[in-house]
């Protein structure tokens, strides 16, 4: 029975699952992009807005399949991309 200390893990709720299991998608699809968006960087783009209109030129694909890129999916992207790599 939980002690209200905050010790310990949380108990699961409703959910928990699938948002583990968005996470591991996102992670993977971040990976599979990482050398495309080194390859974008050493051309010499650096902000999110930039490295959007270069792979929407590029037609690189969404996760969910759509090709035009916004600075915020970058920025997520890019997000996903630290967090895996300071696990």
């Amino acid at each position: 029975m939980p002690d209200g200390s905050g010790a310990g893990p949380r108990p699961l709720r409703s959910g928990d699952a699938g948002r583990r299991a968005a996470k591991a998608r996102a992670r993977g699809f971040a990976r599979g992009l990482a050398p495309i968006l080194m390859e974008i960087r050493a051309e010499g783009f650096r902000t999110p807005s930039s490295i959007a209109r270069a792979m929407t030129r590029r037609g690189v694909r969404k996760p969910r399949g759509g090709t035009v890129w916004a600075a915020g999916c970058v920025q997520k992207l890019l997000h996903t991309l630290d967090e895996g790599a300071e696990r």
